[in-house]
């Protein structure tokens, strides 16, 4: 495929969108800046002309032996997880736990809210806008040939600007393969000390590949090390229809959990 000609239609089709204040997380000027290998690797997960259709993003994970619901709305990134014993929403400004962040019990649910939907939007959310690009050399693991693209983020970019993803990309099928990540977070100190995810088991919903497995492995000396967990993701869907914006407010039974102070 020559990308040239089509990066130019479809830049003219993402100004339409944005023009419209359809989109509000799509940039077209960061777009034209996204290396090739990234480029096609959007490409083979369904486009991102199909991404910027979509405007809710839901599936479910198993906690034990009960089920948490994840429910993002695309352009805004506001956020609800549901589960039997709390619910998490992301209201654009704040993060909040009803009925209170002690039924949570996780270690922040600021950290938590956006967590799991990066991970699984992943290639998508690499385009977002701030972040910078820097192709790696090609290298090998499990018998492919990966293509490696480092990921930084430009100062006061989300909760963790001093993350650092290393996305590779098999060099065939041209689909994301293994994911590097460090956490800053709690720290907020820069660091190269990674974790890896392999993505090898995908599904197609509404036009787009993503992921219906992940699995988390530990990563030293640049090499992968023992997995860590399997997750699987059900009750996928992605829509091109919004859903109702009171979803992500503020309950009156709640408690916000605020960014860390470091």
């Amino acid at each position: 495929m020559r990308y040239g000609s089509s990066i130019f239609l479809f830049l003219i089709f993402i100004s339409t969108i944005c023009c419209n204040q359809q989109v509000s997380f799509h940039h077209p000027g960061h777009w034209a800046n996204i290396p090739e290998p990234l480029l096609q690797a959007l490409e083979a997960h369904g486009g991102l002309e199909q991404w910027a259709k979509m405007k809710t993003m839901e599936f479910s994970i198993p906690k034990d032996t009960l089920k948490e619901f994840h429910r993002i709305d695309l352009p805004s990134r506001k956020v609800q997880i549901t589960h039997p014993n709390y619910t998490i929403g992301f209201d654009g400004s704040d993060v909040w736990v009803s009925p209170d962040k002690e039924a949570f019990g996780g270690t922040s649910a600021r950290f938590y809210h956006n967590l799991i939907f990066y991970f699984y939007a992943i290639p998508f959310v690499l385009a977002d806008p701030g972040i910078n690009y820097e192709l790696l050399e090609e290298r090998k693991m499990n018998g492919r040939d990966l293509i490696p693209v480092k990921v930084s983020y430009g100062s006061g970019i989300g909760d963790a600007p001093d993350d650092f993803y290393i996305a590779h990309f098999d060099k065939d099928s041209k689909e994301l393969y293994l994911l590097l990540y460090t956490v800053t977070y709690f720290s907020g100190e820069t660091n190269e000390r990674y974790s890896a995810i392999i993505y090898d088991e995908w599904t197609t919903n509404n036009g787009l590949k993503v992921p219906k497995v992940m699995k988390g492995f530990r990563y030293a000396a640049d090499t992968l090390g023992t997995q860590r967990y399997t997750r699987v993701f059900e009750d996928i869907r992605l829509s091109e229809e919004a859903v109702d914006p009171l979803l992500f407010e503020r309950p009156e039974r709640s408690e916000i959990d605020t960014l860390i102070n470091r």
